[in-house]
């Protein structure tokens, strides 16, 4: 019913419930979920009943329209799909003109002539001739691998002995983003590690400054080993080389990709999926996903280059410490010699001035006694 702003309709309690109907509007089935109650007070303006339903997450969304004269309620399900209708009940007469119960009041409240309600449905199909439904204006289930989305209408009469139909025809093409995508991402991948690794083992002229692994053998081997790996090949698939989609390997040992090489062929889906996936039980010729898991599984397995590189630096450190444990030593052991050193020092000079203090004695006493 529409109302003047700021009308207050009058206390009470709605109740809410979500079901599905039936196609003529006039059976309501009720759902799993049980029924909500929004107590609307005698003060509750349309906007505040808006509010309360809101808050009480029944699985409806109210909102207020103003249509310039008076306001209207309008109360829409959360989810979409048969099983998403609902029904709005009053047993209190100051609130029956918001209702929605064509089942048990029909013509009353929302249910009113005139006024606009769509029931909720789900969406019909035919594919091929066959009929589909969903809860949504997409399709997902019915072609592995392929998502139809229902934009418009283009039969009337659905299911009827009239039923016009208008069919359109849909070409269904590979959807290449999700693996162009992945291939950007090993490329950026290779190329953050390739960076780490280079800086590390390099030499800054300017600073006079060397990296932290400069000359390591283990790390210089593994960065020989990524370079000799992005250049080797795969077999079992049309493309072998990363450099056949636009991977190509760098002087400086990172990876440029050539986006216009790489897309076309993801136009060959598959085999450009074959050129990181086959599995030939070789790790020479395996594509070259498994290859790099593969290096990376070796060189963090216990035994590995890094677990190894790990355990040196750690004898290192465990060296090193001792070491300087042993210097602390010598430093306190020799600062304790100094220091007895000193005393012994200190009280001879201390018996040299008591000498001293007496021969200056005599000779005073001894200058007296011949004046």
């Amino acid at each position: 019913a529409a109302l003047a702003p700021a009308t207050i309709p009058g206390a009470g309690t709605l109740t809410l419930q979500l079901g599905s109907w039936n196609s003529a509007g006039t059976a309501f089935t009720a759902g799993s979920a049980a029924a909500v109650n929004i107590t609307v007070g005698a003060t509750d303006t349309l906007s505040t009943i808006a509010t309360s339903i809101n808050s009480a997450d029944a699985g409806v969304v109210a909102t207020v329209f103003n249509d310039g004269t008076n306001e209207r309620l309008l109360l829409q399900s959360k989810t979409t799909g048969a099983a998403s209708g609902f029904r709005l009940q009053s047993a209190d007469a100051a609130l029956q003109g918001l209702v929605f119960d064509p089942e048990n009041k029909a013509g009353v409240g929302m249910a009113a002539a005139g006024i606009p309600q769509q029931l909720a449905q789900d969406a019909a199909a035919r594919i091929n001739g066959l009929a589909v439904t969903s809860s949504s204006n997409t399709l997902t289930d019915n072609i592995p691998g392929v998502t139809i989305s229902l934009l418009a209408t283009t039969t009337t009469g659905y299911g009827t002995v009239g039923e016009v139909k208008a069919p359109l025809t849909m070409t269904i093409s590979e959807d290449v983003t999700p693996s162009v995508k992945n291939v950007n991402d090993f490329v950026t991948a290779y190329n953050t590690l390739n960076k780490n690794l280079a800086d590390l083992t390099k030499y800054d002229a300017a600073t006079k400054t060397a990296g932290l692994f400069q000359g390591d053998s283990a790390v210089l081997g593994l960065q020989r080993v990524l370079r000799n790996m992005a250049t080797s090949i795969s077999t079992g698939g049309a493309y072998q080389r990363l450099s056949d989609v636009g991977i190509e390997l760098q002087l400086d040992g990172s990876l440029n990709l050539n986006t216009a090489k790489l897309s076309t062929a993801a136009n060959n889906g598959t085999a450009l999926q074959q050129l990181f996936t086959t599995d030939n039980s070789n790790a020479l010729t395996n594509g070259f996903a498994l290859k790099f898991k593969t290096l990376g599984l070796g060189v963090a397995a216990s035994g590995g280059s890094l677990p190894s590189k790990v355990e040196s630096l750690k004898s290192e450190l465990l060296r090193n410490s001792e070491a300087q444990t042993k210097v602390n030593e010598r430093a306190t052991n020799f600062e304790a010699r100094l220091r007895q050193r000193y005393s012994m020092l200190d009280a001879q000079m201390g018996r040299l001035n008591a000498l001293n203090a007496y021969v200056s004695q005599q000779v005073t006493l001894w200058n007296k006694n011949t004046a």
